[in-house]
């Protein structure tokens, strides 16, 4: 979507123009260097095993901010980051560009590329020094099917007895790329390895945020709406069980595997997602912070109808901010029943096409969205300066049917299997 950012670069290129000497340049950038490692010799979190990585938490970003009166102003930020669509290949990219108008103290328009502002640390999530986890929980800031946007977004703001009360409305479109996880090559339809769906999702949302203080509470309701970008791709909605022979079974994933059997499918995912969330002060130093999140999806039977959410506790000591936190995301019963099903479907050796069929029903779990995951993380942030931090983290996630976090092995699965991961990393801003 070209439109915005197009018409944001001529404003701000009209404006700098016509008012070279009054624009007030500023810049800024932040950066992460984090290595992690797990106790498990396949992928969780798409980049963390065994061997150690940099890859799942560095990046570096800086962000240029001009202001050409009060009334208008225009941010771009630059970020270089392990790309979306390719576990080898980091990319760099336009985090942010947008054009700004506040017409008054109350009211704010932005126009361009922007972030979707559902999560507590939407805006934020970024930059690493602005948190103490050494990472968000990925069982809530996963959930959307896009982070950015390109688009419109208007707030207004209330300042009540209780706090400011501010009233977000957005709307726009970005490209994206959903990754699986393919464990065994199915030949003539998927190769072993990472697969990356290219998608073009549409978001429209309201948030509405009160903050008092340090305190802030935020309950956002939107709707995604992806499509393959690639045309003659679709997700199937619905995976018939067929029957050949008594006794003899499995699910059709193609037609022509699956005796000519209709395959409901199509070109879009409707999401609605609702997400709550507050990070609180309980005196003495101690933060309270939590986020839940309900994701429903319009016509796909797979496990993105879920549930999930974290709480957490951390407690300011010095330079020392201790903290522990409980996550978890589970899908609906019914679709880790159907991805347990797929997993374990397989039909005799001598059947016709056996290797074919036994092949693609596991590659149909491993595309298969379904998450049963739960974690528990104990770490720390200590703060080196005023504007660095180092952290160290330990968590410990439990699997249970499944998670689509995580890289099954060829020829195996990770149901009921632990996972210890560790986290040590260094952020800054400057």
């Amino acid at each position: 979507m070209r439109y915005p950012l197009n018409l944001m670069l001529v404003a701000f290129l009209t404006f700098g123009q016509s008012t070279t000497r009054a624009v007030d340049f500023s810049w800024s950038g932040y950066g992460t260097l984090g290595y992690a490692i797990s106790d498990q010799p396949y992928n969780t979190q798409r980049f963390i095993n065994n061997r150690g990585t940099l890859a799942r938490d560095s990046l570096f970003g800086v962000q240029l901010d001009a202001k050409f009166n009060v009334h208008w102003s225009a941010t771009v930020q630059a970020q270089i980051s392990p790309a979306d669509d390719d576990d080898n290949a980091w990319n760099p990219k336009l985090s942010w560009a947008f054009l700004s108008w506040r017409p008054n103290n109350d009211w704010l328009l932005r126009l361009g590329k922007l972030r979707v502002p559902g999560y507590l640390n939407s805006e934020n999530m970024d930059v690493g020094w602005t948190f103490d986890y050494a990472r968000l929980p990925i069982d809530v800031y996963s959930t959307s099917p896009t982070v950015d946007f390109t688009g419109a977004s208007i707030s207004k703001i209330w300042e009540l007895g209780l706090g400011d009360l501010n009233l977000e409305l957005f709307w726009g479109k970005a490209d994206s790329a959903w990754r699986s996880f393919i464990r065994d090559p199915v030949p003539g339809y998927f190769a072993a390895g990472a697969d990356f769906s290219l998608m073009r999702v549409q978001v429209k949302g309201v948030v509405l945020s009160l903050r008092n203080a340090e305190d802030l509470y935020r309950f956002s309701f939107y709707k995604p709406s992806t499509e393959h970008r690639i045309e003659g791709q679709e997700w199937n909605y619905h995976m018939p069980l067929v029957s050949p022979f008594p006794g003899i079974s499995y699910y059709a994933m193609r037609p022509e595997i699956g005796l000519g059997t209709e395959i409901p499918s199509g070109h879009a995912q409707d999401f609605s997602v609702v997400i709550a969330g507050m990070d609180i002060g309980l005196g003495h130093d101690i933060r309270f912070a939590g986020e839940y999140v309900r994701r429903l999806v319009k016509y796909a039977e797979n496990g993105l109808n879920s549930n999930g959410g974290y709480t957490s506790l951390r407690k300011r000591i010095g330079k020392w901010t201790p903290y522990l936190y409980y996550a978890w995301l589970r899908s609906e019963d019914n679709a880790l029943e159907l991805n347990q099903a797929l997993n374990q479907s397989s039909v005799p050796k001598w059947f016709p096409n056996a290797l074919l069929i036994n092949a693609a029903q596991r590659a149909a779990a491993d595309v298969f969205v379904a998450y049963d995951q739960q974690t528990w993380a104990l770490g720390t942030s200590y703060a080196l300066t005023p504007t660095s931090k180092l952290k160290l983290e330990w968590a410990r996630t439990h699997v249970g049917m499944a998670s689509s976090f995580v890289d099954s092995p060829a020829g195996g699965d990770v149901s009921n299997q632990d996972i210890n991961l560790f986290s040590l990393s260094y952020n800054f801003v400057f």
